[in-house]
């Protein structure tokens, strides 16, 4: 029962479809074919296009199984078999269809046949799959990536996968041979030669010829909207190129603030750098390179940061975090993992929740509902008590951190010279130089006139200039 009642309060999606009345034939075969080509998914009956609970008629439900059961069984192939049950809710009985993810795509129309009867589920509607998805459907039920696919039109040649080369000696450590390519699943020897799979076709020198779209587009946008660009950038080099360039990106388009602890200088992103780092590692990873129009994309916000990469989650956003761990992109993700890009399997989301603990002021939302994931970290508004009781702790903090970046430019600065430049009293900046000294943050070398400031970082070295 809770299941149900979780089910009816979300809104309609790609697993989800609500109908007030047995929806015709048609609709019928097209959502059932859809969910099982699709991660399967729930027809609820007795549900209006408000969400509000209606029923159905309580002496029309074994007739209404048996029309749903002999409607899919007669117009579907692969057959499908669905789950019919029919559960109460609020006095009312609702007539719930469950259809499981199919390892028998592509389902399709029985008279329509496989081309012009497959349908997919696209956000919350049906959609005549098209050859490319046919394609990919395909090589799911036969358990082939996208990646591990050979591209006969493109044999390998010395050079061609140069690219790559830099990562093999600095990170492997090894020579690049031919016998390497293959190890790494970038080659793949068929009849005496040896073609580029899509891995190899991604890390050598024709990419941009096949794939146009392989890239990461960065934007800092200025406020919440798309309006206003400040900040632009597009990394189209290689994949591992292009998650390291992204962070970049995103660390010079956010703040790096830092709190006095009780003996160091603490610095702390404006954003848990580690969790973006891990869902920006996740959508090259996951990412469905078969949807050859679209790219991976990062937007910045005042108020957020959203990730958005093409293709479907592979398993349920309910199981992230728990360990599970399923690649669409399977050499790739083996290739990254050697490149020690990846750390460890299905620990992924594990890593972004424990990031997370430390920045309560950030929430992470995730967008499943389309043929895109989009995740995003989100500012969480903070009350105007809650504001009020941390400003002055936090100007006292700035201004301690300000005055230990201008002693870094230049130590031999004056009391009266800090003073100036802050606009802030000669108590004030008395008071502040104490307590760092105190927290042996800074020292002083010579004497008042004649000497220097030294600035000591974190781990305790001396930064003298």
């Amino acid at each position: 029962m809770s299941d149900i009642i979780k089910l009816i309060n979300q809104k309609e999606s790609r697993k989800l479809e609500f109908k007030q009345e047995l929806p015709s034939k048609d609709k019928l075969i097209k959502t059932t074919i859809a969910f099982a080509n699709s991660q399967g998914g729930d027809l609820i009956v007795g549900i209006n296009d408000s969400g509000d609970i209606v029923g159905v008629d309580e002496d029309s439900v074994i007739k209404y199984e048996e029309i749903i059961s002999n409607t899919i069984y007669d117009n579907c192939l692969p057959t499908i078999i669905p789950e019919i049950y029919s559960v109460r809710v609020n006095n009312k009985l609702l007539l719930v269809v469950h259809i499981y993810p199919s390892n028998q795509k592509p389902h399709y129309i029985k008279k329509d046949g496989k081309l012009h009867g497959t349908y997919i589920r696209v956000g919350s509607s049906n959609r005549l799959a098209t050859v490319d998805v046919l394609e990919n459907l395909e090589r799911e039920k036969r358990s082939i990536s996208f990646d591990s696919v050979l591209l006969y039109e493109y044999n390998y040649k010395e050079g061609i996968l140069s690219p790559i080369d830099k990562y093999i000696l600095k990170i492997l450590k090894e020579k690049p041979t031919i016998h390497l390519y293959e190890k790494l699943k970038l080659i793949k020897k068929d009849r005496e030669t040896y073609y580029l799979t899509n891995l190899g076709v991604w890390f050598s020198t024709i990419k941009d010829e096949l794939f146009p779209l392989l890239k990461i587009e960065c934007a800092r946008f200025k406020g919440t909207t798309t309006k206003v660009f400040i900040d632009q950038a597009t990394f189209n080099e290689d994949l591992i190129d292009g998650i390291e360039k992204s962070i970049d990106f995103i660390k010079r388009n956010i703040k790096l603030g830092a709190t006095i602890g009780d003996i160091y200088r603490e610095d702390r992103w404006e954003y848990p750098l580690l969790a973006i780092r891990e869902v920006v590692i996740n959508a090259v990873v996951h990412r469905d390179y078969s949807i050859l129009g679209s790219d991976i994309k990062i937007a910045i916000f005042d108020d957020m940061i959203e990730v958005t990469s093409p293709g479907i989650l592979i398993i349920d956003k309910e199981k992230l975090g728990f360990g599970y761990s399923e690649l669409r992109n399977q050499n790739l993700g083996n290739l990254l993992k050697k490149m020690k890009i990846i750390e460890q399997w299905g620990t992924g989301y594990e890593k972004i929740a424990n990031e997370l603990e430390a920045y309560p002021e950030i929430r992470i939302e995730i967008d499943d509902s389309s043929s895109f994931v989009q995740i995003s970290f989100i500012k969480q508004k903070a009350t105007q008590e809650t504001t009020q009781e941390t400003t002055q702790e936090t100007t006292q903090e700035t201004t301690k951190e300000m005055i230990l970046q201008l002693l870094e430019q230049n130590p031999k600065y004056t009391r009266a010279d800090i003073m100036k430049i802050l606009n802030k009293a000669d108590s004030t900046i008395k008071q502040h130089l104490s307590e760092l000294q105190k927290y042996g943050l800074l020292k002083r070398v010579g004497s008042t006139k004649a000497g220097y400031w030294t600035v000591v970082d974190k781990k305790g070295k001396e930064n003298e200039k």
